[in-house]
């Protein structure tokens, strides 16, 4: 069973986003981090891991375990403009490269804002996920300290 046009899209710009995030470089993900960001249920996100990577879209790896893959963006390979920029090997030519681009074609402002919101949304999951393992955490080491008073107690 194929994905709808509009799930296939979302997962491909998903991974594009995650890809332009570690330059273009294999990465590794939580199922549940795809789901989360992406809206799908488990099967539709197996099924269309399953259809990107049939269509070329990506290639995965197991990752470290069963609930992580590695994946590899292969679309980002494929468009010559950015191939033209991956060359160059100073990271800061690049950037003023782009930022030229920008300046000139007026998009820079609405690009530094996308970049803005981006980055936010980014350090907010983080500070959930951070909250998350706190809260784990805690839990933890109350368990402990019961276990702890238990075994004092004999």
């Amino acid at each position: 069973m194929r994905l709808k046009e509009k799930t296939h899209r979302k997962f491909v710009e998903f991974f594009e986003k995650i890809s332009s995030m570690y330059q273009g470089k294999e990465f590794e993900l939580a199922y549940s981090d795809i789901q989360r960001e992406t809206g799908a249920a488990s099967v539709t996100l197996k099924r269309a891991i399953q259809a990107l990577a049939e269509d070329g879209v990506i290639e995965v790896h197991p990752g470290r375990n069963s609930r992580y893959a590695r994946f590899s963006y292969l679309l980002a390979n494929q468009n010559p403009e950015e191939n033209s920029l991956d060359v160059q090997s100073d990271g800061t030519q690049k950037l003023e490269k782009q930022i030229e681009e920008q300046t000139q074609s007026g998009g820079l402002l609405e690009s530094v804002n996308e970049d803005v919101r981006e980055l936010t949304q980014l350090v907010d999951h983080l500070r959930r996920r951070v909250r998350s393992q706190e809260m784990a955490i805690a839990l933890l080491q109350d368990r402990l300290a019961e276990i702890e008073d238990k075994i004092r107690k004999r």
